[in-house]
């Protein structure tokens, strides 16, 4: 509040045209943040003469602070210098300024009107909070599972700082730049609860600590913890459910080229190059593979190939090489042909590197882990003179990956699909000589699409040779004695890459023994025992694939693991005997929950799985008086989801119809607003209908019938467009004026022609690109 005293005369019956008036002013400002009330007073003119006036006069202020009453009279006050106040210098260091805290309350910070201020700033900028926060990944449903999925980072700042009491995890490599904060339990549950302790989105990625402290992580606090309004937290930073979530499919390469696809069928394919691994047909994912002649424990070459190297590159990110060193006992990396393998030998376990949208990570002495913003992921290592490597892909490539680890697609019987539009697959029986000639080696690369890293005097035809020509195992089993075939057998049994191994590297692979099938009881104990043999008496180490049950223990061959829940895992063991011999042997699981009242019956599936599954539940035989109960018969129906009942051998879930979202109640629906949360992915305007929502472009243009989204602009309009030099194009307005617009999610420029918005976004008043 200001006020102005303006030609102030010393008395009332003062000529009106008197020459010498006072004018000042009061100001009267309240912080709320520390509930105080300060007086600023500013003397701009004072005239009065006190010869004149022949009074004294008194300058100061009279209140009431903590009920009390209050005066202040300042120095000049009574003398004859309080007239001439504008040219005394006050206590703000300017003459004729003067403040005084006139009013005080409680000191406590006013954390409601922070948690009000910060909303209603974030309230401005609704439409792109949307529109960055439909780009967020779900959460992993339990920690075991966000453990395993590469796409995610442990938040250990935050562990530690809550005293080793949040266990939270981030996204590694965001779209954009918000994120997704998912948070679990002791009993390792995804938390959900919207007291502020779940699992919301952060605006701001941890890459940028500061902005993400202070547009989440003070909200968040003033919001939550030191006040009662949570709702309008989570109202802007959603609370995450895990609903869609679904886990990396894994595909891997080990010993001589032996390769498991995303889709898990088992080949070997000896070729000596470099060769396309993956090639996605949208988003640019490229892996690439190089081999070299394998060698024996004194390092001579051998009719077989091992892979040395792995080139990838993602959309957008810096191009990684992974190779083995020329001792063939480490790794040497570089990044876009820069050296990082320094970096790598002196970081410490578990270490990061970020670098354009991938991520390296330090997972062993001898292995990395490279995390790709599309959420794809590398884990490579060497050992045993040779590389391996586990490629993680994430569910929305399915239909979409071509390349010497299949198409990925959920069905193992197309993945010998050979380059070409009109390719058709191989026969999953083919022998190897035919996988080698009409499979294998047409996936080998040009010179001009190569990833990898050339040191001096190396190039492409360093790595090429097409006449390389390897010992195929029919061929090998065809030319050896019946003595020899009889120990390769009784050594591999069926196992077809133990057999070619054993028989091109003269070193048997190990054997190793483990029931195909464990049945497993929820709540109980179970035991797998799993033993190695190895013909030439090496040494065998085994070891249990990262990617199975956290809460499971493998010591001296015996597997244990007690299930808490119904949640899927995968089971594997590898052994290596050192010199290069590697056996892999997968596990199904039958998991068993009758509750303690009933019967597993593992001969049984339950509904929805088969036998060529890995993962696998199956049905109850109820004890007398108990019941299984499918909550979801709709002829006698005991559940109150309101649109989709899904049973489940331990109970059911609700789920909603496409369009719709389920409720925290776990039971109700609501409709989706895809136009206002920005996921409708509309070129012009999207108009939202009840469980769904339909495009339209504006006077002008076409919808394009093809995607039902994207806009053509009509001939007569397109040549009045011509010269206006729009950014993205321009429509005719209702007075017949052709003005440029932008499409969604884009906004005009100052300069009426370009487009702003998509890489820049103004929030609140932080602005990031």
């Amino acid at each position: 509040m200001v006020i102005t005293w303006s030609r102030m005369l010393p008395r009332m019956y003062y000529s009106p045209w008197y020459d010498s008036p006072n004018t000042f002013q009061l100001v009267i400002a309240y912080d709320p943040s520390r509930y105080q009330t300060f007086a600023m007073y500013h003397y701009m003119d004072m005239g009065w003469d006190n010869e004149f006036t022949r009074r004294r006069s008194m300058i100061g202020y009279f209140s009431y602070k903590y009920t009390q009453e209050e005066s202040r009279q300042l120095a000049p006050s009574m003398k004859r210098t309080a007239f001439r106040m504008q040219y005394r210098r006050g206590n703000t260091g300017t003459n004729g300024r003067y403040m005084f805290t006139v009013a005080s309350g409680s000191h406590e910070v006013n954390y409601d009107q922070k948690c009000l201020n910060w909303f209603a700033g974030e309230m401005n900028w609704l439409w792109d909070l949307r529109f960055f926060l439909s780009w967020r990944l779900p959460c992993p449903c339990d920690i075991r599972l966000a453990d395993m999925d590469s796409r995610w980072r442990f938040d250990w700042r935050l562990y530690y700082r809550t005293n080793y009491e949040k266990m939270c995890f981030y996204e590694r490599i965001p779209w954009w730049f918000a994120s997704q904060e998912c948070c679990y339990n002791d009993w390792g549950s995804l938390i959900t609860s919207t007291d502020g302790r779940g699992s919301h989105v952060s605006l701001v990625h941890r890459r940028w600590p500061v902005a993400h402290e202070v547009y989440d992580v003070q909200p968040k606090q003033w919001c939550c913890q030191f006040s009662d309004n949570c709702e309008l937290f989570t109202y802007l930073r959603p609370i995450d459910y895990c609903w869609g979530y679904i886990p990396p499919f894994l595909g891997w390469f080990y010993g001589d080229p032996h390769i498991r696809t995303l889709d898990g069928f088992q080949y070997t394919f000896n070729g000596l190059g470099e060769y396309t691994l993956v090639e996605t047909t949208h988003d640019n994912f490229t892996l690439q593979g190089r081999t070299a002649k394998a060698r024996d424990a004194n390092g001579t070459e051998m009719d077989a190939t091992v892979f040395s190297a792995f080139a990838a590159r993602d959309v957008d990110s810096d191009t990684v090489h992974i190779g083995m060193n020329a001792a063939r006992d480490g790794l040497e990396i570089f990044i876009n042909g820069d050296p990082t393998t320094d970096w790598f030998n002196t970081a410490n376990l578990t270490d990061d590197k970020e670098f354009d949208n991938v991520t390296l990570t330090k997972t062993n002495v001898t292995q990395i882990k490279a995390s790709y913003k599309t959420g794809f992921s590398l884990t490579i290592g060497v050992s045993a003179r040779q590389l391996d490597i586990t490629v993680g892909a994430p569910d929305k490539f399915k239909n979409h990956t071509k390349g010497l680890m299949g198409v990925f697609n959920g069905d193992a019987t197309d993945d010998l699909l050979p380059p070409g539009e009109n390719a058709v697959p191989l026969s999953n029986s083919s022998s190897e000589k035919t996988i080698f000639y009409e499979f294998g080696e047409l996936w080998r690369i040009l010179a001009v699409d190569s990833l990898f890293y050339y040191a001096s005097g190396e190039s492409y035809s360093t790595f090429e040779n097409k006449e390389f020509k390897p010992r195929f195992l029919e061929d090998v089993l065809n030319n050896m004695t019946k003595a020899e075939r009889e120990k390769a057998e009784k050594t591999c049994g069926e196992n077809k890459e133990c057999l070619f191994d054993f028989a091109v590297t003269a070193n048997a692979s190990p054997n190793i023994t483990v029931d195909k099938t464990f049945n497993v009881t929820v709540g109980e104990e179970n035991t797998l025992t799993v033993t190695t043999f190895d013909a030439d008496g090496d040494t065998v180490t085994v070891t249990k694939n990262k990617n199975g049950p956290n809460d499971a223990t493998f010591t001296g061959g015996e597997y244990k693991w007690k299930p808490t829940n119904m949640d899927p895992v995968n089971i594997s063991f590898t052994a290596s005997d050192g010199k290069g011999g590697v056996a892999a042997a997968d596990v199904s699981v039958n998991l068993c929950d009758c509750s303690g009242h009933g019967e597993c019956l593992f001969d049984l599936l339950a509904d929805g799985y088969e036998l060529k599954q890995t993962f696998r539940i199956v049905q109850c035989n109820c004890s007398t008086g108990w019941e299984a109960i499918n909550e979801c018969d709709p002829a006698k129906p005991t559940h109150d989801c309101e649109q989709i009942c899904v049973d489940e051998s331990h109970g059911f879930t609700c789920t909603c119809k496409d369009g719709y979202r389920l409720l925290t109640n776990n039971k109700n629906c609501t409709d989706v607003d895809e136009c206002d949360e920005g996921t409708s992915h509309c070129e012009q305007t999207c108009n939202n209908t009840v469980g769904s929502f339909v495009c339209s472009c504006v006077d002008g243009y076409t919808l394009n019938t093809g995607d039902n989204k994207t806009c053509s602009i009509n001939d007569d309009l397109k040549t009045k467009c011509a010269n206006k030099n729009c950014s993205y194009n321009c429509k005719e307005t209702a007075n017949n004026e052709v003005k440029c617009f932008c499409q969604s999610g884009y906004k005009l420029g100052d300069n009426a022609q370009s487009c702003d918005g998509k890489y820049c976004v103004l929030v609140g008043v932080f602005v990031s690109c």
